[in-house]
């Protein structure tokens, strides 16, 4: 589940026994070549709020990479694969944490699937995750359906609870304790934000201490009849996501448009979308309207940007590598222009000349003087991958330039 509470790290001084079992402990220096550990520390934070992924800059240790005998468990191109992965599973959550004689700190991580478990360089500061590891939210809370009562498990047989959506959580557990034929409130809604699945927490009518998440699709509806929602991306044609929309088997058809109907649908958007056109309350975006019972609709949707990034920031150097430096007028130029909505990239794209291009000339920079007096043009610019984790970050990019004869 999402959690509300701050991207830090709370931890607390722990026995050197904490750490027994990696095989290390707080120790003075056998070897002068290797680090030792100083501090080890326990964490006293709640576990969803270490839920972090790779930064791709670290590789994975069996001990803290400075330690003598530490060993490689997955290398840094690794770790960047784990960084844009699809799946939910490839999360990792931090469980300890120490600090070596050189001021670097290591924490121990493992994947939600088990698979990789180790020691990763976090940087210099303990109250905040850096290095090779960053904080991550693995759902986004999402609106409630119209109808939230009388709910019943699809084929209970192969659907059930459990304790956060399916692999958000490290060990997220199924849930007992309810029978086939109980019915269900639905009390919140999560998307995972990997996958974009849609999931229901609910809680259960004739057992109300049994609570627990269930993909949308597993659970039913008091109401008889059900129209079937394709959300698809406008820009592209790509399918993002599937929802439904409910509504009383005593009549035949139903008008989407109407504003229940509508509020379904808008609660049921994918994470990070919106409607293509906002229109009549977003029923503008329906493919059509009065459909029967049964029937798939498609409804268009867009972007919101927070599959973007933030903004992109240029640099400047010469042939030679070095840095150009500008005026401040200029510089404030650049800069506005590098944070302007237009010039962004989908996050996982690359940036390329023309992106950066684009920048430059929208600052008015593709010949410029710098603070010395020195006349330069734009040549080139190296293409710059994107992950998608920098949705809604500053990307860096350099953009290369040749001084004028």
């Amino acid at each position: 589940m999402k959690s509300s509470l701050k991207k830090t790290v709370t931890i607390g001084l722990a026995a050197v026994s904490v750490l027994a079992a990696s095989g290390f402990a707080a120790t003075t220096a056998s070897a002068k070549s290797y680090a030792y550990v100083t501090k080890p520390a326990y964490f006293t934070s709640a576990p969803e709020s270490r839920n972090v992924v790779p930064t791709g800059a670290k590789a994975l240790y069996s001990k803290p990479g400075t330690i003598k005998g530490a060993r490689v468990i997955a290398s840094k191109t690794t770790m960047g694969k784990l960084t844009i992965t699809p799946r939910s599973t490839d999360y990792f959550r931090a469980y300890a944490i120490v600090s070596t004689n050189r001021g670097s700190v290591y924490y121990k991580v493992v994947s939600f699937d088990g698979h990789y478990r180790g020691w990763i360089y976090g940087g210099k500061d303990t109250t905040q995750f850096g290095g090779g590891i960053k904080s991550t939210d693995t759902t986004r809370q999402r609106g409630l359906p119209s109808q939230t009562t009388g709910y019943t498990i699809v084929d209970p047989s192969k659907n059930t609870l459990w304790t956060a959506p399916k692999n958000t959580q490290y060990k997220a557990a199924k849930i007992t304790g309810f029978k086939s034929t109980d019915t269900f409130t639905i009390i919140g809604a999560e998307t995972k934000v990997r996958e974009g699945s849609l999931y229901y927490q609910v809680r259960d009518d004739q057992n109300p201490s049994v609570t627990g998440w269930i993909y949308y699709a597993a659970v039913r509806a008091p109401q008889g009849n059900l129209i079937n929602i394709k959300y698809v991306d406008e820009s592209n044609g790509n399918l993002v996501g599937k929802g439904t929309v409910p509504f009383d088997n005593s009549t035949a058809t139903t008008d989407l448009s109407t504003p229940a109907n509508m509020k379904s649908i808008i609660d049921g958007l994918p994470s990070g979308f919106i409607p293509n056109d906002s229109s009549d309350g977003g029923a503008a975006s329906l493919f059509t309207k009065v459909v029967k019972n049964g029937s798939t609709v498609i409804f268009y949707v867009k972007d919101d940007g927070s599959h973007s990034t933030k903004a992109i920031k240029v640099v400047l150097a010469d042939e030679g590598n070095h840095a150009i430096t500008l005026n401040s007028h200029d510089q404030a130029a650049l800069d506005a222009a590098g944070a302007k909505a237009a010039f962004q990239v989908k996050a996982g794209q690359e940036i390329n000349f023309t992106d950066v291009e684009n920048i430059i000339n929208d600052a008015g920079l593709a010949h410029l003087v710098d603070n010395s007096g020195t006349h330069y043009n734009f040549v080139s610019a190296a293409n710059t991958p994107t992950t998608t984790n920098d949705a809604e970050q500053t990307i860096t990019v350099r953009a290369t330039y040749r001084a004028a004869n």
